[in-house]
């Protein structure tokens, strides 16, 4: 679990250190500071300096900015770039992913390769660093594939930026940060690889009858609590089997990501090919009742199927006694569709013992021992202030708790609204209020939990002050966008107040300049406790065997699930091979007659699934329940 409490000295409390936002995971932040004498009184009339404030020019990923610019002209001899399909993602989404990705290039080779050099100047004349197209062009980046592309390759081997060379090294975060744009499909829709396994199929008959044969090696009285989670639609759609680690390391996170309890439990692959999987509601906390929007479920299974579109009771010989022995009406559902709901909204938060209907501090009070008052007074808090949040056009404080009923970290960052009372931290560093609060925190199996409030403390789903670049909506949602931006941990954060204060000193009250000296900590402090406080997220990745570098597979797997649906996608989810869904599409939806040359989008198909199950499995030994059936179809 976590580490041992973090002793500091009060003389040796905050100033902190380099790269990477809270929530953006890119781009280097600087300090500008005014001189000020070593005076321990106020001067009122003198003002206090400004701080000087990144610009969209500056810094495209900053909120409300515009991303529209020109393209950027291929370099000479380059090839032609295959035009981009019609479900290409939007032009901004596109961009603020591109410029988060940029930046951290721009800042760590921007020296020797950067766009101010001439070619002549440039180290092995290349000055487009910051280019994504020419980087593409030339070679350097290959799309999808950011383990043999030269700059990501260079970057983790230590060979760039050389050393001895006086720029800044990227963080570890930083090269996941351009690994994973590089590795996203959605954003490379042109070079999407075609599926390499076609006409496989796991058929809904096939999948009950493997379910059924391994509860029944199972004791009658553990048979309740068993339920299945399936990769079978991926493969259904094309994927071959052993392409598919990334689905398999977002199921064994999720579940683990979502358990109160402090044991780490991967769900049990039950055939060969490792696309059906058992998993034990007792191993994560599900077995209890649970509350979402007001209805009450015994379990949180139950809550699961019932928020999924693809949780669809079926009936049949093999299903007639999977229900019966594991007493749900859906025992089974596909690993992409589960993390969909329960990874997202009150859900989460209910399977991880959130309570949204009370505010986030008797969260930190009550479920976590936390008295943030007196460890504000005490001193036993860690700070850091920024005005120049990749995410944000105010200014953030981020800030450190020990979890007092265990053992664990609790970190939370306040952002500003927009309004007079908010101008800025530097000229109050304590008596800020916070227009929104993104907390983070170790759970019991080391594991991190997340949660948004607003500016009343209330729980929420979203965030309506940050950005999230990876959604097709921009929107930051719990825990998706969360666990995607700290993949690897918490998140190292510069802190700009404690410098600004010490070089300003006469235009602070003493009280409050001896608290900024205890809670604004140094550098290398700073860098120590988040160091020890990822080890803690590290260390459960690895007992989970999960991978402790690059994307996160739950947020990757998410944007994935929620992107347009193509027509292999929909034959996997619909149990059929892409060809037979072509050749059944008259019988649909006319809506997803776009199939045929184009996609369709994941909330209409959403609309339609279960009534297109109905249509395509009425001949399966096992197929959806009939009375269901003849409700969605009006018969």
């Amino acid at each position: 679990m976590a580490g041992p409490r973090v002793e500091i000295s009060v003389n040796d409390r905050w100033n902190a250190v380099s790269c990477a936002a809270w929530f953006a995971g890119a781009g280097l932040l600087t300090l500008a500071c005014g001189d000020g004498s070593e005076s321990g009184r106020a001067q009122p009339d003198e003002p206090t300096p400004a701080i000087i404030r990144e610009t969209c020019e500056d810094n495209p990923l900053l909120a409300d900015c515009s991303t529209e610019r020109p393209t950027p002209a291929p370099s000479a001899g380059a090839q032609p770039r295959p035009p981009r399909p019609a479900d290409e993602p939007g032009r901004s989404e596109l961009e603020l992913a591109r410029a988060a990705a940029q930046n951290i290039l721009r800042a760590s080779c921007g020296q020797c390769h950067g766009p101010a050099l001439s070619p002549a100047a440039a180290r092995a004349g290349m000055n487009y660093i910051d280019d994504i197209d020419a980087l593409v062009d030339n070679g350097k980046i290959t799309p999808l594939a950011s383990d043999v592309s030269a700059v990501v390759r260079r970057m983790r081997d230590g060979s760039m930026p050389p050393f001895g060379s006086s720029g800044p090294r990227p963080s570890d975060r930083d090269i996941d940060v351009v690994a994973g744009f590089i590795d996203n499909p959605v954003f490379w829709p042109e070079y999407r690889p075609a599926p390499s396994c076609d006409g496989q199929l796991v058929s809904f008959d096939d999948l009950y009858r493997t379910a059924l044969l391994d509860l029944r090696r199972e004791d009658a009285d553990e048979r309740p609590f068993l339920r299945y989670v399936t990769l079978t639609n991926r493969y259904n759609a094309g994927a071959c089997a052993d392409t598919l680690d990334r689905d398999r390391f977002a199921l064994d996170k999720l579940v683990n990501m979502l358990s109160t309890r402090a044991r780490l439990e991967a769900p049990l692959a039950i055939d060969r090919d490792r696309l059906i999987y058992r998993l034990d509601l007792r191993d994560y906390g599900w077995d209890r009742d649970i509350e979402v929007d007001g209805q009450s479920f015994r379990d949180g299974w139950e809550a699961i199927i019932a928020q999924s579109p693809y949780a669809v009771p079926f009936v049949g010989d093999q299903a007639d006694d999977l229900r019966d022995d594991t007493l749900t009406d859906v025992p089974l559902i596909n690993a992409d569709a589960l993390l969909d709901v329960a990874a997202v909204g009150e859900l989460y938060y209910a399977l991880i013992g959130v309570d949204v209907t009370r505010p986030l501090s008797s969260f930190i009070r009550d479920e976590l021992g936390i008295d943030v008052a007196e460890n504000l007074a005490d001193g036993n808090v860690v700070r850091a202030g920024t005005s120049r949040s990749q995410i944000s056009r105010q200014d953030r404080v981020i800030e450190r708790h020990e979890i007092e009923r265990r053992r664990g970290a609790y970190w939370q960052s306040f952002d500003f609204e927009s309004d007079d009372a908010n101008e800025s931290i530097f000229s109050n560093p304590f008596g800020f209020n916070q227009g929104g609060t993104e907390a983070i925190f170790t759970l019991l199996n080391g594991m991190l939990g997340f949660i948004i409030a607003d500016r009343d403390d209330a729980i929420v789903a979203e965030s309506n002050i940050l950005l999230d670049t990876f959604q097709n909506d921009f929107v930051a949602r719990t825990s998706v966008s969360c666990s995607n931006c700290h993949a690897q941990g918490f998140n190292v954060v510069v802190d700009e107040v404690g410098p600004f204060v010490r070089r300003n000193r006469r235009q602070f009250q003493r009280d409050d300049f001896q608290a900024v000296e205890e809670i604004y900590v140094a550098p290398a402090t700073f860098a120590r406790i988040i160091e020890q406080d990822s080890s803690v997220f590290l260390d459960a990745l690895r007992r989970a065997n999960l991978p402790t570098t690059g994307s996160d597979p739950v947020g990757v797997t998410y944007v994935r699930f929620n992107s347009d649906v193509d027509l292999a996608t929909a034959a996997g989810d619909l149990g059929v091979t892409p060809a037979e869904l072509r050749r059944e599409l008259n019988l649909l939806d006319p809506r997803l007659a776009a199939l045929r040359d184009a996609t369709v989008d994941r909330d209409a198909f959403d609309a339609v699934f279960e009534e297109s199950l109905c249509i395509l499995q009425i001949v399966s030994s096992n197929q959806p329940d009939r009375d269901r059936c003849d409700e969605v179809l009006g018969r």
